[in-house]
């Protein structure tokens, strides 16, 4: 499987903000830290905040941070929510897509479940997970990702 490139980023937003769970970052520093273009990173703080993993901060003084504890959120959560339109395979797709061997063909069902399997992995694991340490303070020098 191979995940959305900003599915990926949405998983180190998280990460990042997780290691200083009580500060809020602005999309700025967020941007510059991970390496992803400021305006890339707005659209997946915004999805982020949509699907409630996030909460910001307006104002000069603004930013953005977890809305709940890194050990409530789900690795799997995140993942299926932001890549919950993508056809595994084309015969995945709503409308079957362009695949001329159905129905004789057993590839669909085969992936799906290693698709299962790939996300029950992930329900095992949360953000907490996904970083060494306790929660590092203010003090500290953000991890790079």
């Amino acid at each position: 499987m191979k995940l959305l490139t900003s599915t990926d980023y949405a998983l180190r937003v998280l990460i990042r903000l997780a290691t200083t769970p009580e500060s809020h970052i602005s999309t700025e520093t967020l941007a510059q830290e991970l390496l992803v273009s400021p305006h890339h990173l707005r659209k997946i703080v915004q999805f982020l905040t949509e699907a409630g993993f996030v909460r910001t901060i307006r104002g000069t003084h603004g930013g953005v941070m977890l809305a709940r504890p890194a050990s409530q959120i789900n690795l799997a959560a995140v993942v299926r929510q932001h890549e919950k339109d993508q056809a595994l395979v084309e015969c995945f797709r709503s409308d079957r897509g362009a695949c001329n061997l159905l129905p004789r063909c057993r590839l669909r069902g085969i992936l799906k479940a290693a698709k299962e399997s790939f996300y029950g992995h992930l329900d095992r694991y949360t953000l907490e997970d996904c970083f060494i340490g306790s929660h590092t303070t203010s003090k500290r020098r953000p991890i790079r990702i």
